[in-house]
Order: C-alpha cells, then sequence, then structure tokens
C-alpha cells in the first residue's frame, strides 16, 4: 500500500479501497484518470470561458468522483466551489481563478499519477 506521504499532491487512499490492492485493478483507475482528467478540465475551462453555467455545473459535479480517486484537496474544494456557482450562477466572476486553480494542480497531478501507474 502506497503510504500517505509517498506523494506531494495526490493521495491514493481511495483508490486503494476501490481496487481492493489488486495491482491490475488499480493500473486500470490510474489508466482511466490519465487518460480522462486532462479533458474534463479542458472543458470546463472552455464551458467557463463560453458562459455555460449549467452545463458546466454538470460536469464539474461528475468530475467529483473522478476527484476523489486523487485526492488532491485543492482540486476537489475548487471544483465543488465551480459546481455550486456555477448551478446558483453566483460569484461566477471568481470561476477563471478556480478554473486556474484546477489546470496548475492538474499538471501536479498527472506527473505524479504517471509516476504511480510507473511503479504497478
Amino acid at each position: 500500500m502506497v503510504s500517505n506521504n509517498a506523494y506531494q499532491f495526490i493521495n491514493l487512499e481511495y483508490l486503494e479501497l476501490m481496487s481492493d490492492g489488486d495491482d491490475s485493478m488499480k493500473k486500470v483507475l490510474l489508466e482511466m484518470l490519465i487518460d480522462e482528467l486532462p479533458d474534463e478540465v479542458v472543458k470546463m475551462r472552455n464551458l467557463q470561458q463560453s458562459a455555460q453555467w449549467e452545463e458546466l455545473s454538470s460536469v464539474s459535479h461528475k468530475m467529483k468522483s473522478t476527484l476523489s480517486y486523487v485526492g488532491n484537496e485543492t482540486m476537489t474544494v475548487s471544483n465543488k466551489t465551480i459546481e455550486q456557482n456555477a448551478k446558483n450562477n453566483i460569484s461566477v466572476d471568481e470561476l477563471g481563478s478556480l478554473m486556474d486553480k484546477l489546470e496548475v494542480n492538474l499538471e501536479r497531478v498527472m506527473t505524479e499519477l504517471k509516476m504511480e501507474l510507473t511503479r504497478l
């Protein structure tokens, strides 16, 4: 099992739990995250830039389960705020900076997810 402090930007406890320690299942989950996460963040940024709040809220809502596997608190909190603000059409001027936080952390998270995948 990966120790909590093996990585700086990800915490794979939930992924460990969901894969029940099965390395092949962990590999499948990691590959899914590596494949889908960047695309979803790009989609969210495009929706934010085109002020499509309802759709942004929907994509952000789906992202919650994905981010639980990643275990990055900053991304999780930013995503939750994006979902709520977009859904309720409040503080939409803050969505750009929240997306910035997602994107900055995405790069760091992707590096560590790829490192973990090479360990399997």
